[in-house]
């Protein structure tokens, strides 16, 4: 009788290529988690940048005044009050805000009356289509709004835009005069 004391070579060879599939099929595994992990993380910046950029759109219209919206050419102009001051500095509670789009940005342009101070924000990049609309009683939905031409302030403000992975998502926002 043959006492075997160890292992064969063939033995070795069968268990290493055993290991080495295991580590490739974990490999596999574990390089297909972090590229959906990557993927989210992705979708997840881009629905970020879109919500706080509607979210700073609706505060402005939120606080929207009495003065006329302008929109002429996927550029939208109103005049909002309730201006922060923190540091007490004698100015005016209002600001005119413009929204325009720039080379696929979306910027905010904000001066406060009567200063001469531009401040221009960045709002959303990856912007491939912007569309505002109007809405107003008696005229419905409206591309175009003359400043200072219509007696009416609009009911609400629609936003349309295409940025990053999202397509078409389209905001009503109400104004505060459209409220009963």
């Amino acid at each position: 009788m043959n006492k075997q004391a160890g292992f064969t070579l063939l033995e070795l060879v069968i268990a290493l290529a055993i290991f080495a599939l295991l580590g490739l099929a974990s490999w596999g595994l574990f390089d297909a988690v972090v590229r959906v992990q990557q993927g989210t993380s992705n979708v997840e910046r881009q629905l970020r940048n879109l919500q706080r950029a509607v979210g700073v759109i609706e505060r402005d219209l939120l606080h929207i005044t009495e003065h006329p919206v302008a929109l002429d050419n996927a550029r939208l102009q109103l005049q909002r009050g309730n201006w922060r001051n923190p540091l007490d500095h004698p100015r005016s509670e209002r600001q005119t805000v413009t929204y325009s789009l720039d080379n696929g940005t979306l910027w905010r342009e904000s001066r406060g009356e009567g200063l001469l101070i531009v401040q221009r924000q960045k709002l959303l990049d990856d912007v491939r289509d912007l569309r505002w609309r109007v809405y107003d009683a008696a005229l419905g939905w409206r591309s175009d709004w003359p400043a200072g031409q219509v007696a009416t302030a609009p009911m609400a403000v629609e936003l349309q835009v295409s940025s990053g992975r999202f397509e078409g998502v389209r905001r009503v926002l109400l104004l505060p005069g459209a409220l009963p």
